[in-house]
């Protein structure tokens, strides 16, 4: 299995452009200091329906926070 630490999150809202969050994670987030919240983050790219994402052009009305949580198999 091939690790990265590149990681996407895409937030669709019905009549709204898509939001795009490139979420900040090791390649290996397994150790507890990963497991506590991140900060508020906005947005890294904007998508429009047919369109190529771009970098926003203004402050954002969305921001995410999020946290992993692990279970062993």
């Amino acid at each position: 299995m091939d690790c990265t630490s590149r990681r996407l999150f895409v937030l669709k809202v019905p009549g709204h452009e898509d939001r795009i969050f490139q979420l900040h994670l090791p390649a290996n987030p397994m150790k507890a200091k990963y497991r506590a919240w991140s900060g508020w983050q906005k947005p890294d790219y904007i998508a429009k329906g047919g369109e190529q994402p771009s970098r926003p052009s203004s402050g954002s009305d969305y921001q995410i926070r999020y946290k992993l949580d692990y279970q062993d198999r």
